[in-house]
């Protein structure tokens, strides 16, 4: 910045006055959204013109909606880095770029995005030590253009199968409203899940209002693991319904931090039996339950971005550190058994030191009554990244975990689609959890054909899981593998083909021998 030279020169001296120069102000925002295949790539092949024109693009007013700036606004670099990470949180676009540029004395704020291919048959499945699951269907992640998001799919899974239905409309009828429904049609039972609302959306957000329910009827399973010959397994039939309020405030909402108060309830009834008690019939809830309670949280915005990290697309990177308090107060004139009071708490920070960069969160809750503990979560997380190269990646993720008396179904269970990846479904179960992970990835083709990306990884896992009553069941695999990806995709995850060889304690229990191949989606660290 140029300082301006104030006041006379002479025998009693200068006062010089830095006076910063008034930051410029935004004059006009240019909005320019393109189709998924470029004007050169669509020139030389007919699929991809043909691909372009059975398409809606993503019209103008999606992008406008989302920006923190407008005509008259003073220039922030911070509000165009977030903008950016906003749009592309949105996960329908393949690139995004939010820039500035000067033409006649203007200051021109450019917003150009190129949509990603929305329209996205659901192929997936998992296999690992003689076990299938997978999905089938179709998404819509860009209803007409719209942003909206639509989804039906067929799953199969370890324990049940299920028909899959999904949708979120963001902004409904131009207002600041979202509405979100879910729905499992399960073999054993239903899920429901909705919400409406209007949620934090940037850092400058003043006020938050969500309201919000759940239902489930189905039966759930909770296995206790001694061996691959030895297993306790018992099933509940789980009955749940609930509905809850939140309202936050910002104390504190500028470009890049904010400071956030709010209060929040919830009325809810959930009710486990013994399924050999009910002979699958369910009896009527018999009580209703309430609690409300308030909560403040804090961030400071940094962020970094990359490529070819989790997957081939550019991603943003959360390292800001945050903290967060809750409290939660449940008498028992709100239908429970006796007075109770629920705290939760979060910290997490981030770091990089030139190519390497990591991000740490510890999170717990615990349910406090006049008999002492009722419950409770405790969840350290580790996430560490290196870049030797561009198209390179060394990535580390570990985990530790406690949980008190948690609601059946719900403790930690590794193994399949978790690391270790190559043992079968629910091999590592119990209140007790230990995890790591290594995996180095190359990135080596990104548009094979222009349509989908290919890479090479190698990783390491190790984990164990437990009952306090039990012993500790560990077990690890190392091994090479394949990466999948989307060329026109918005997101950063990918396919995997692994093939590993299980060591360990309790690597010989595992059915089908020490070698396994895993087919799934990618691990994501960050």
């Amino acid at each position: 910045m140029t300082g301006l030279l104030v006041g006379d020169v002479g025998a009693s001296g200068a006062q010089e006055i830095d006076v910063q120069p008034p930051a410029p102000t935004i004059d006009r925002v240019e909005i320019t959204t393109e189709n998924v295949f470029s004007e050169e790539e669509v020139r030389n092949n007919f699929i991809f013109r043909l691909l372009n024109k059975i398409r809606f693009d993503t019209s103008p007013r999606v992008v406008q909606k989302e920006l923190l700036f407008g005509p008259g606004s003073t220039l922030d670099s911070t509000q165009l880095a977030e903008t950016e990470r906003n749009l592309r949180r949105l996960g329908i676009f393949r690139s995004v770029d939010v820039d500035t540029a000067t033409r006649r004395d203007s200051l021109i704020a450019e917003v150009t995005t190129r949509d990603s291919w929305s329209t996205q048959p659901i192929f997936s499945f998992s296999f690992s030590g003689g076990t299938l699951t997978g999905r089938i269907g179709l998404s819509e992640k860009n209803l007409f253009g719209s942003g909206n998001r639509a989804r039906v799919a067929y799953r199969k899974g370890v324990d049940r199968n299920a028909l899959e239905l999904d949708a979120l409309f963001r902004r409904l009828f131009g207002s600041q409203i979202d509405v979100a429904g879910l729905y499992f049609g399960l073999s054993d039972g239903d899920i429901g899940q909705w919400y409406v609302g209007d949620p934090w959306r940037s850092a400058e957000d003043h006020r938050e209002i969500g309201f919000g329910g759940d239902y489930s009827n189905r039966r759930i399973p909770q296995y206790r693991v001694f061996s691959a010959a030895q297993a306790d397994t018992t099933f509940y039939r789980y009955r749940g319904f609930g509905q809850g309020l939140s309202l936050g405030v910002a104390t504190v909402a500028r470009s890049g931090r904010y400071v956030r108060l709010g209060v929040e309830g919830a009325v809810r009834n959930d009710r486990y039996l013994f399924e050999a008690d009910t002979a699958s019939v369910l009896a009527p809830p018999d009580s209703v339950k309430g609690w409300i309670g308030g909560f403040v949280e804090s961030r400071s915005d940094r962020f970094e971005v990359f490529q070819y990290l989790n997957g081939f697309s550019r991603e943003d990177v959360n390292l800001s550190p945050y903290v967060s308090a809750g409290i939660r107060i449940a008498p028992s004139g709100f239908g429970y058994d006796r007075d109770g009071i629920g705290l939760a708490g979060s910290v997490g920070t981030g770091a990089r030191t030139g190519p390497v960069f990591l991000r740490l969160d510890l999170r717990a809750n615990a349910l406090f009554t006049s008999v002492g503990v009722d419950s409770g979560r405790v969840v350290l997380n580790l996430s560490a990244a290196a870049k030797p190269a561009r198209k390179q990646a060394i990535l580390v993720g570990a985990f530790g975990g406690i949980l008190e008396n948690p609601p059946p179904g719900s403790e930690f269970d590794l193994g399949f689609d978790r690391a270790p990846r190559s043992y079968d479904p629910h091999s590592f179960v119990g209140t007790r959890a230990v995890s790591g992970t290594v995996e180095y990835r190359w990135y080596v083709w990104d548009s094979l054909l222009g349509l989908f990306g290919l890479g090479f990884a190698g990783f390491v896992d190790y984990a164990g899981a437990w009952y306090p009553d039990q012993d500790a069941r560990w077990g690890g695999n190392v091994g090479l593998g394949l990466r999948t990806g989307s060329a026109r995709g918005s997101g950063a995850s990918t396919g995997r083909i692994d093939f590993g060889y299980r060591f360990g304690p309790d690597a010989a229990d595992s059915d089908g021998g020490r070698w396994a191949l895993s087919l799934g989606t990618g691990f994501s660290f960050f």
